[in-house]
């Protein structure tokens, strides 16, 4: 409880600490440009309540969105890299492919998506699982292909079966490389989402999602610039849940570790 409310406490003061450095710098350019160039805080906090319905719901849509991917993104990297990195001939045949594409922005190949998928909301989607797909892919075949070898060995000598191998072996020594690649790539995959809903979003209100409400109002700096701070609060949120997702599916990562329980 104690670590709780410390760790709290500690994104309390982080959020005190950029506000301020946000107000400075708003205030150093509107002296040197003599005009308002970047809204101040309590400028755009004020710009938000007034449109809090319109970005409220742009917040869920994006969340849900954002969540929905994440998941896709999981059931589908997670066994492929686990196999890929455990089975030998896989990784043989399948690394070399999983390379190549795992560089290719999802953005550059938009207008296949488009042709593939349309403009509805499976091609914003796919855009931002493509972005993730990867980063499990390649962070769970890394961790399952030094995987230690004894372990392995241990298990089957018992009698295990490939299928409690991958149970009571690999899933485990691999999920916290898995979820530590996941946190990491929360910002590219808030990056994909804001240009998922902005590029494929054009025709919509800017209620759908955090990106088209940014660019529905690209000549309100201040409730652009909302927009802008609820996307950091997503990118904000899903670390934190993926940070406490690690630390009750890894348990024993953090026994006796510094800053674990």
């Amino acid at each position: 409880m104690i670590r709780t409310l410390r760790v709290v406490l500690n994104y309390l003061l982080a959020m005190a600490v950029v506000v301020l450095l946000w107000a400075g710098v708003s205030w150093l350019l509107e002296v040197s440009r003599g005009r308002e160039i970047l809204p101040t805080p309590w400028v755009t906090f004020a710009a938000a309540m007034d449109n809090i319905g319109t970005l409220a719901s742009a917040f869920g849509t994006s969340a849900l969105r954002f969540l929905i991917a994440l998941i896709v993104a999981f059931l589908l990297g997670l066994p492929l890299g686990l196999a890929v990195g455990f089975e030998s001939k896989l990784d043989r045949y399948l690394s070399p492919l999983i390379y190549l594409l795992y560089p290719m922005p999802p953005v550059a190949l938009l207008l296949f998506l488009y042709l593939a998928f349309g403009l509805g909301e499976v091609v914003r989607l796919v855009v931002v699982v493509m972005a993730l797909f990867f980063q499990v892919v390649v962070a769970a075949q890394g961790a399952a292909k030094y995987i230690v070898p004894s372990h392995v060995t241990a298990v089957r000598s018992a009698g295990a079966t490939r299928w409690q191998i991958y149970r009571h072996v690999v899933l485990p020594a691999t999920l916290p490389s898995v979820l530590t690649a996941a946190r990491v790539s929360v910002g590219l995959g808030i990056t994909m989402l804001y240009i998922a809903e902005t590029k494929l979003g054009v025709l919509l209100g800017p209620g759908a999602g955090l990106g088209r409400f940014i660019e529905y109002y690209t000549f309100r700096g201040d409730i652009s610039l909302a927009g802008v701070v609820g996307l950091a609060l997503l990118g904000l949120l899903f670390y934190v849940v993926l940070e406490l997702g690690e630390r009750v599916l890894c348990r024993w990562k953090f026994v006796g570790a510094r800053g674990g329980t």
